[in-house]
C-alpha cells in the first residue's frame, strides 16, 4: 500500500510538472506574438443583481511595465460601469482628497495606423476593426499623477492634441512618436511613448477634447493625492459620501499593479500580449457581442477534453493551467463539486456593455463553472478549496470581484511554485 501511494504521488507530481512545463513553453513561444483575428461562440448569460463590496482579488503579473518609475502616492477609486456625472467637480471641491483627477475611458475601434513615415502598419479589412482601450484626461489635472521624468512630455503631447502610448501598447502597435492611429474619420498622431504605469495601463491616452471627438465619454476612475495624512477608513468614508449606495473599489497607494478601473485584473494590453490580438466588429443586433476575424479564432481557439468537465472550448494557451488546476481538483477528491461547465470562449464585452473592453472570455482566457449555483452578482457558493487550487495555478476568481461572479475563473498570471510541487 505504501508503495502504491508513493507511485500515485509521483504520477501526480509528473502531471503537474508536465502541465506547468507545457504552459511555460506555450507562453515563451507565443507571449510576444500579436495576431489579428476574431471570436465565435457564446457563454451562458448569468442573471444580474446589484453589486456588493467583496475582498480584493490577488494581483496579476504585469507584462512589460517599467515598475522602477516612481509614481505619486495616489489613492484609487472606481465602480462598476461609469462614475456619476459631475464627479470631477465634486472631487476637486473635496479638500480632504487634495489633488484629484478623474479619468474617462471607453473602447474605441481603430481602422488604421501608420508609422512616422506614413507607411501603413495596421489596416484591417472592413468591417473588421481593432478594439483599443482608450482613456482621456485633463492634461493639467493628470500631470501630478505621473512620474516627474515624463511629466512634461506627457503634458505637452496631450495639450497638442496628440496621443500618449504606454510602452506595451507602442510595442504591440509597432508605433513610436510621429506615428498615428485612425478611428474612422479621426486620426490622432502619437506624441509620446512612456512607461505603462504613466499611461494608466491603457492602450492610448488623449486629452479630454480629443477624447470627446473620439467618443470617449464615460468617467471610469478617480485618483487622489491628499496633502495630509489619509487612512483607508477615511478615504472610504469620503468616497461613500460622494458616491452613496454604490459598491466602490478603493485601493491605497501602491495597492495594485494596475492603478485604474478594474484594478484587480489584467487590462486589455496584457491580454493581447498573452493571448493574441484580434480584429472584430460589434454585432448590429447587440453591440456587446462581437464578430471576430475567423483567422484569429482558428489560430487561437481550440476544443479539448479536460478532467472533470470534458469537452471545453478555450484559447490554446489557457489549457496547460486549466488542465493542471482541474487535475488537482480531481486528485483532491473535489471533482463532484464541479457540476456544470458554463462556457469559456465567448465573443462579447465586459458586462455586455458596448463601450467596455472585450471580456477575458473573448480571448478564450476565462471559464465559467457551476453558473446555476453562482449567478453573477450573487453571494458565491464555490468551494474555497477549489478556489485555492485555481489561484495556485494562476487564475483570478470572480468571487472576489467588485460585483461577485462566483462561477468565473480567468487568467491572472503563471502558476505558483506550490502548484508545481515547489
Amino acid at each position: 500500500m505504501a508503495s502504491l501511494t508513493s507511485m500515485t504521488a509521483r504520477a501526480t507530481m509528473r502531471r503537474r510538472r508536465l502541465a506547468f512545463g507545457a504552459m511555460v513553453a506555450v507562453l515563451a513561444v507565443g507571449g510576444a506574438l500579436a495576431l489579428v483575428g476574431t471570436d465565435r461562440g457564446e457563454a451562458a448569460r448569468p442573471s444580474s443583481s446589484p453589486p456588493t463590496q467583496t475582498p480584493a482579488a490577488p494581483q496579476p503579473t504585469p507584462s512589460s511595465a517599467d515598475l522602477s518609475t516612481q509614481m505619486p502616492r495616489a489613492w484609487l477609486a472606481w465602480i462598476t460601469g461609469s462614475l456619476p456625472p459631475g464627479m470631477s467637480a465634486q472631487a476637486a471641491a473635496t479638500t480632504a482628497l487634495g489633488t484629484t483627477v478623474v479619468v474617462a475611458g471607453d473602447t474605441r475601434w481603430m481602422t488604421a495606423s501608420r508609422d512616422a513615415n506614413g507607411a501603413v502598419i495596421d489596416r484591417p479589412a472592413p468591417p473588421y476593426e481593432i478594439p483599443i482601450d482608450a482613456f482621456s484626461v485633463d492634461p493639467a489635472a493628470y500631470a501630478p499623477f505621473v512620474a516627474p521624468n515624463v511629466r512634461d512630455e506627457i503634458t505637452a503631447a496631450l495639450r497638442s492634441g496628440k496621443a500618449v502610448l504606454g510602452a506595451s501598447s507602442a510595442k504591440l502597435r509597432h508605433l513610436g512618436v510621429g506615428g498615428s492611429m485612425t478611428f474612422g474619420a479621426r486620426t490622432v498622431p502619437v506624441g509620446a511613448v512612456v512607461p505603462d504605469a504613466d499611461a494608466g495601463w491603457g492602450e492610448m491616452l488623449v486629452s479630454r477634447a480629443v477624447g470627446r471627438s473620439l467618443g470617449i465619454v464615460d468617467d471610469r476612475y478617480l485618483l487622489a493625492e491628499p496633502s495630509g495624512q489619509m487612512t483607508p477608513s477615511r478615504f472610504d468614508a469620503i468616497m461613500r459620501r460622494l458616491i452613496p449606495d454604490t459598491a466602490i473599489r478603493m485601493v491605497p497607494p501602491g495597492g495594485s499593479t494596475y492603478m485604474r478601473i478594474a484594478s484587480g485584473v489584467n487590462p486589455p494590453i496584457v491580454m493581447k500580449q498573452r493571448f493574441g490580438e484580434f480584429t472584430a466588429y460589434p454585432q448590429s443586433a447587440d453591440p456587446a457581442y462581437l464578430t471576430v476575424d475567423p483567422s484569429w479564432y482558428d489560430a487561437h481557439i481550440v476544443t479539448r477534453n479536460v478532467p472533470i468537465l470534458g469537452s471545453v472550448t478555450c484559447n490554446r494557451r489557457l489549457f496547460p493551467m486549466l488542465t493542471g488546476a482541474l487535475t488537482d481538483v480531481q486528485d483532491a477528491g473535489l471533482g463532484n463539486e464541479l457540476h456544470v461547465y458554463s462556457g469559456c470562449y465567448a465573443a462579447r464585452t465586459v458586462a455586455r456593455s458596448p463601450t467596455a473592453p472585450p471580456s477575458q472570455h473573448a480571448y478564450g482566457a476565462a471559464i465559467d463553472i457551476n453558473a446555476p449555483e453562482n449567478p453573477y452578482g450573487a453571494q458565491p457558493t464555490m468551494d474555497p478549496r477549489i478556489v485555492r487550487i485555481f489561484e495556485r495555478w494562476g487564475f483570478l476568481w470572480g468571487g472576489r470581484f467588485l460585483t461577485p461572479d462566483g462561477m468565473h475563473f480567468e487568467y491572472g498570471s503563471g502558476p505558483t511554485a506550490a502548484a508545481n510541487g515547489g
